[in-house]
């Protein structure tokens, strides 16, 4: 051992199971920060491959007149790739076979690199006569690579190529105008076409693919500035951009602002997290650092030993949290693709996300040595003398225990030893209340997860529509589409469009639509005045979609129907409807019992279905295939599959870190009581040597515990609060135009995980000291 340092190595060994908490503590905040910025940069990677595959990985594209022009764009040093592209859309007069197709010209070295993932056979054009085409006509025709393709011109004429290879058709879409049948030539190839059709391309831009780190639209700017191209004569992928964070203003980057915000107070639940743990560490080693500066220590190296005994949990404790995250992050990226193959699949399978092992590995020591400095400066300032007579920790006089008067003296004694910690009582609060601050905020990503990413309740699957946009859909078929077994829920509408009516005094045109039981349960959530249930049970009772009338609850409109004149009443206003127009006619809404009364019609102008979970395709078709002629379908099963299976992965995801940071809470608040029993282990052997019986033992550290946990409750929902209204506020409504409301949930969940916790975590400790001999736990190192 060369010098005082190496005992660091020796009191590790030996205090081991004392230090075991703070290692822990340290290995939580590693694996809590490396866990969210693993998931975020891995779905962020997925969706950044996704916009380039689906639109393209150029940034901007710029009309400009001439080589000059591109070769100064070339030139810059933030341009990785940069290339022309030719293009014609498919209404240009070249067809193939008597099919017409869209043409682009561009390099194969631009296609590779700005457009990966669109060739799925053969390579790229290199020369003037080849050509990659859609892969729909390799499967119409029979083409494979080295065969001939025949172009028809516009002008009549045709130019031979050779087949290279073949484009993937939703990839190659992003080409242009999400066209599917679609050729690429090189530039130089597109450039001959057009002059032997006598045609010049309809577009031609030059794109750019900008560094990564590069400030995008400065770049652009200068680009725009410096070449005298008007707004027009710029373009931007504005998808890529946003998910790149290269776009100002976007709501892309409001949520990384938020998500920046979030770390940071992930961040300071670990510093107080293992602040507290250090504390009480430091606590139970007070003799300990007292030898020290009697063997002639100064403070100094007293800190200096504190500081770097945190650095040395750190080895071991940093990579365990980065191993445990990453398998954590590997698992759960799994199976959010396996949830949601189709919108989750461009995320990394086994990605190391370097940003994510730096945040954990600097947030580990950064955390630590901000922890350390208080337990540091504690054991600086132990008194030698008082350390080496065994008086440490209980060395000022009391000299009034107030609340004798109300409460007795056990109870009094714990509020009093929970004040008089100091420091210890703040980081113990003050963590608990970090951590309700931090699930309040949490809490806010179920909610943008819940209207981001949800269907609608109402959101059909298959819906079965007139073709003529009448009354037409016979009710026996609507019964058997409802006794499928593979059917959830099957709801029609009738409509009557057109009707003259009276509405607020003035006369105007009505749509008159049935609602049967499921969709006026879901009209109860957009209504702003009156009820829904006289409208379900009564006849003439209707709702109104609120627009230009000004008509309230109770009033009463007048329907002229095929000549007839009925009168009903208007039971509620709705704010809003998926099915209301805005082309100035009023939108009422009635029971099937009431439309048939006014109008005498009792079929369906529409039938919309929702499947069971473990439906298919076949079941869909099953469905289609009882209606024979006289109806038009709207097939959306495989999205709303897709958009629900997305939303139940980021739903278990988001619901998941609301599970880590409770159980950091119960984890935390059984290490704080645990590790705060300890470092008063002889005060509570005193008090039971001078006749403090079990029960009043307990009775204090209960009471000393309910201070600290009321104090960090009150905190944390005083903080959390409006905290969880700014989130909320930033997050939906700005989107969405939600209000937000107290949260009374998950302020509750959080507040109760934080009390029940704390008396529970109580009778450990308290049982382990009520069964030594108090001579024995007075003794105890």
């Amino acid at each position: 051992m060369k010098n005082y340092l190496g005992l660091i190595t020796l009191s590790a060994g030996i205090h081991r199971k004392q230090s075991r908490m703070t290692r822990i503590c340290i290995m939580l905040a590693v694996f809590l920060v490396t866990v969210m910025f693993g998931l975020a940069d891995g779905y962020l990677q997925g969706e950044i491959r996704r916009a380039a595959y689906m639109n393209g990985n150029w940034h901007y594209g710029f009309s400009l007149t001439g080589e000059t022009m591109a070769e100064f764009i070339a030139g810059l040093p933030e341009v990785n790739v940069s290339g022309w592209q030719l293009f014609a859309s498919g209404d240009a007069g070249y067809t193939y076979a008597g099919q017409p197709l869209a043409l682009v010209g561009q390099e194969g070295q631009v296609s590779a690199r700005l457009f990966p993932g669109m060739l799925t056979e053969g390579t790229y054009p290199d020369r003037e006569d080849e050509i990659a085409v859609s892969s729909v006509f390799k499967e119409s025709h029979a083409l494979k690579p080295g065969d001939s393709f025949v172009l028809t011109l516009p002008g009549g004429g045709s130019a031979s190529f050779t087949v290279s290879g073949f484009l993937e058709g939703s990839a190659a879409g992003c080409l242009l105008s999400r066209e599917s049948r679609i050729a690429c030539l090189t530039a130089a190839g597109m450039q001959a076409l057009a002059g032997s059709s006598g045609n010049a391309p309809a577009g031609c831009r030059y794109v750019v693919q900008f560094s990564r780190f590069a400030n995008m639209q400065k770049a652009a700017s200068y680009i725009q500035n410096q070449l005298s191209l008007s707004p027009g004569q710029v373009v931007e992928n504005e998808i890529l951009l946003s998910m790149l964070g290269q776009k100002e203003g976007s709501n892309i980057s409001r949520i990384y602002g938020i998500a920046l915000f979030l770390s940071g107070i992930v961040m300071l639940t670990c510093v107080l997290m293992i602040a507290g743990s250090m504390n009480s560490n430091v606590i139970q080693r007070t003799e300990f650092f007292g030898r020290l500066r009697c063997l002639g220590a100064t403070r100094r190296q007293i800190m200096r030993f504190v500081q770097r005994e945190g650095l040395y949990w750190c080895k071991s404790a940093i990579p365990v949290g980065i191993a445990a995250a990453v398998a954590v992050v590997w698992a759960v990226s799994a199976m959010m693709r396996a949830i949601s193959p189709e919108r989750l699949s461009y995320m990394p399978v086994f990605g190391i996300s370097p940003i994510s092992i730096a945040a954990g590995v600097s947030l580990g020591l950064l955390t630590v040595l901000l922890a350390g400095r208080s337990p540091a400066g504690k054991a600086a300032r132990v008194s030698p003398l008082t350390a080496v007579s065994g008086n440490a920790g209980y060395g000022k006089g009391l000299r009034k225990c107030t609340g004798i008067r109300f409460f007795k003296i056990e109870t009094s004694l714990g509020v009093l030893h929970a004040w008089e910690a100091g420091k210890i009582f703040f980081l113990m609060a003050g963590a608990y209340a970090v951590c309700i601050i931090l699930f309040l905020a949490f809490s806010t990503i179920t909610d943008f997860v819940k209207n981001a990413m949800q269907p609608l309740p109402w959101t059909p699957e298959l819906s079965v529509v007139s073709a003529d946009n009448t009354c037409s859909i016979e009710k026996s078929l609507f019964t058997a589409v409802k006794e499928n077994s593979r059917v959830k829920r099957a709801y029609g509408r009738m409509f009557a469009y057109d009707i003259p009516g009276i509405i607020g005094g003035s006369t105007g045109l009505i749509n008159l639509i049935s609602y049967e039981e499921n969709q006026f349960a879901w009209a109860q959530g957009s209504l702003a005045e009156g009820a829904v249930e006289p409208v379900m049970q009564e006849e003439n009772q209707v709702l109104l979609v609120a627009g230009t009338s000004a008509v309230h609850a109770g009033d009463r409109i007048s329907l002229t129907v095929y000549g007839r004149e009925h009168t009903v009443t208007v039971a509620g206003i709705l704010s809003d409807s998926p099915l209301a127009r805005g082309d100035g006619r009023e939108t009422v809404i009635c029971s099937e019992q009431t439309f048939t009364g006014l109008t005498g019609q009792e079929d369906y102008t529409i039938i919309d279905v929702q499947f069971q979970r473990n439906a298919s395709a076949g079941d869909v078709a099953a469905v289609k295939a009882l209606f024979t002629e006289g109806v038009v379908f709207s097939d959306k099963f495989l999205p709303v599959r897709e958009q629900k299976d997305f939303y139940t992965a980021f739903s278990l995801l988001a619901y998941g870190f609301l599970f880590i940071i409770a159980s950091i809470t119960v984890f935390h608040i059984r290490n704080t009581i645990a590790m705060s029993a300890a470092a008063r282990q002889k005060q509570y052997g005193v008090m039971r040597a001078i006749g403090m019986s079990d029960r009043q033992l307990v009775k204090m550290m209960l009471a000393e515990t309910v201070s600290c946990a009321a104090c960090g409750c009150v905190a944390g929902c005083i903080l959390g609060i409006p905290l969880h209204w700014v989130l909320f506020a930033s997050l939906i409504t700005t989107f969405w135009g939600i209000p937000w409301s107290i949260p009374f949930a998950a302020a509750g969940t959080i507040t109760g995980i934080v009390f029940i916790t704390a008396l529970l975590a109580v009778y450990g400790p308290a049982r382990h000291i009520c069964r030594m001999p108090a001579v024995e736990i007075i003794r105890a190192q």
